[in-house]
C-alpha cells in the first residue's frame, strides 16, 4: 500500500499571461536556463527555454528551471523545506540579480502525496520564512489525493 509522503524543491518561472496557446512569457521574462544553472552553479532536476519543444509537439510558451528536490523525512515538509533552501541562502545576491534581469517568479513548491489518513506535518521556521521574504519567493502547494 502507498504512504502518504511529500517532496519540496525551488523553482524560477517566467512572468507572463494566459493566451490562445496556454501560457505565455512577457517577454523580459524569457530567459535561458543554462545561464541560470551557470550563475548558480546548481543543476536543475528539469528545465526548459521559451520556444523549445514539449513532449506533445507544441512549443513552451515560458521559460522553467528546478533544482534543489527533497525528500527527506516524508512527512517532514519544514525539514524538506529547510534542505531545499540550504545550498540557496549563500545565493540571494545572485537570485535578486536574476530577479531584477529577468521577470520571473521564485517559488517554493510542495508536493504531497496524500494516502489514507496519513498527513505530512507542513510548517514553515524562520528561516525558510527569511528566504522567501528576501527573494520574494512564494510558497506553492500541489496536491495529491
Amino acid at each position: 500500500m502507498e504512504k502518504t509522503n511529500s517532496y519540496t524543491y525551488f523553482g524560477i518561472t517566467s512572468n507572463g499571461e494566459m493566451g490562445d496557446r496556454g501560457f505565455e512569457a512577457n517577454k523580459k521574462g524569457i530567459f535561458n536556463p543554462k545561464e541560470i544553472t551557470d550563475l548558480l552553479d546548481i543543476q536543475p532536476f528539469s528545465s526548459w527555454a521559451y520556444g523549445e519543444n514539449r513532449t506533445s509537439g507544441t512549443k513552451y510558451g515560458f521559460s522553467s528551471w528546478n533544482a534543489e528536490k527533497s525528500d527527506i523525512d516524508r512527512l517532514d515538509v519544514e525539514a524538506q523545506c529547510r534542505d531545499t533552501i540550504k545550498r540557496l541562502k549563500s545565493k540571494i545576491p545572485l537570485l535578486n540579480q536574476i530577479k531584477e534581469q529577468y521577470d520571473v517568479n521564485f517559488v517554493l513548491m510542495i508536493v504531497p502525496s496524500i494516502y489514507g489518513d496519513e498527513q505530512p506535518w507542513i510548517a514553515f521556521n524562520e528561516e525558510v520564512i527569511e528566504f522567501c521574504y528576501l527573494t520574494e519567493t512564494t510558497i506553492e502547494v500541489d496536491m495529491y489525493m
